[in-house]
């Protein structure tokens, strides 16, 4: 994908969180969604595709650390997946959006929109786990708005067909993941109808 395909394919996948968070019944919020989290806080993860943009961007690193979106990830799961910590960023995150949801998530996703207009696409995001140009992270959270949209919309009852660019970009970096995690010929015998998937099995476990 050219930078400007994945800069599309990152607003479009903000969209289709946008769009489900809309569908959210006013008494629905604190309706179970995944795991510990309901659907509020499920909503305030999410949205963190949006804040993080915002958070690294304005605090620059000196040098690239991650030359792509599968190095964040495997660097992040080595230190930022602690499911107890996970879980409570997504409460907290809740609670900034609590007062009402759906403006908060449109709000700040025309706020990343405009955002990105600012930023080049070797801009070096300053996150937690190292250096990573803007045009190699976006994807890191079209994958996280993806995923995390599909589990809301599930969790309240809607039909909502991800973005094809969206779940292509999805789809490319779980294969990633799964290949340097040792899971890949498991994840494609199984998707080739070869072989199963033990219960519980993911490529981010």
């Amino acid at each position: 994908m050219s930078g400007q395909d994945i800069r599309e394919t990152y607003l479009e996948a903000g969209e289709y969180f946008a769009g489900v968070v809309d569908q959210v019944d006013i008494d629905g919020w604190d309706e179970p969604a995944l795991g510990e989290w309901c659907a509020r806080d499920l909503t305030g993860h999410t949205y963190r595709a949006f804040t993080t943009i915002l958070s690294y961007s304005d605090k620059p690193a000196e040098k690239v650390e991650l030359e792509r979106p599968v190095d964040y990830f495997l660097k992040a799961l080595e230190s930022l997946a602690d499911p107890k910590q996970v879980a409570e960023r997504g409460r907290a995150a809740g609670l900034e959006i609590i007062d009402n949801p759906t403006m908060m998530v449109r709000g700040f996703a025309m706020y990343v929109k405009n955002k990105l207009e600012e930023l080049s696409d070797d801009h070096i995001m300053g996150t937690p786990v190292g250096g990573i140009r803007l045009i190699d992270y976006l994807p890191t959270r079209t994958f996280e708005l993806i995923i995390h949209t599909m589990d809301l919309a599930k969790s309240i009852g809607v039909e909502a067909e991800p973005p094809e660019r969206g779940m292509e970009a999805t789809v490319r970096l779980l294969g990633q993941i799964a290949l340097y995690r040792g899971q890949a010929p498991s994840l494609v015998l199984a998707a080739t109808g070869r072989n199963g998937l033990p219960d519980g099995f993911s490529v981010l476990g």
